[in-house]
């Protein structure tokens, strides 16, 4: 029999599950160790569908921050992750941008979107930069680091 020891990400317990396949059993396998039911759902599911939440970053224009965070709205499949990053390594965003706003619309087809983690705001320094005349661009650089999108 195929059999696989896992440790359930469920809860914070942490339990150390044994994953047996099992054709006598309704679900197909029979789940050791779990001390909720939540951990028999999660070892059946890794051994017939594993999925997982993404969390990353896309380029943004027109703010303080150079990245913006995102997230999946909920799991896609491991097998697509890679392919989901090459996806969103191409996004390019302008600020401003509100927490959960949708940045990809249904990633590879899988009925989850990418959405923002955080509210980015316009910044008005990074936009009004190329209309200055800069004499001393160190001054220029230290006063955006110290000061940020406070200009």
């Amino acid at each position: 029999m195929e059999a696989k020891n896992m440790i359930c990400i469920v809860c914070p317990l942490g339990c150390k599950l044994k994953v047996t396949k099992n054709d006598a059993s309704p679900t197909g396998y029979d789940v050791e160790g779990n001390t909720c039911f939540r951990g028999a759902e999660y070892g059946i599911k890794e051994m017939t569908n594993p999925t997982r939440a993404l969390t990353t970053t896309v380029t943004i224009y027109g703010a303080a921050m150079k990245r913006l965070p995102v997230r999946t709205s909920g799991t896609i499949p491991k097998h697509l992750l890679k392919q989901a990053m090459e996806v969103i390594n191409k996004v390019e965003v302008k600020a401003p941008i509100q927490t959960g706003q949708v940045i990809i619309k249904n990633i590879l087809n899988t009925g989850v979107d990418i959405i923002a983690s955080r509210n980015i705001y316009q910044d008005s320094f990074s936009l009004g930069i190329n209309l200055l005349v800069i004499n001393n661009l160190k001054e220029v650089e230290y006063a955006y680091w110290r000061w940020g999108s406070c200009f």
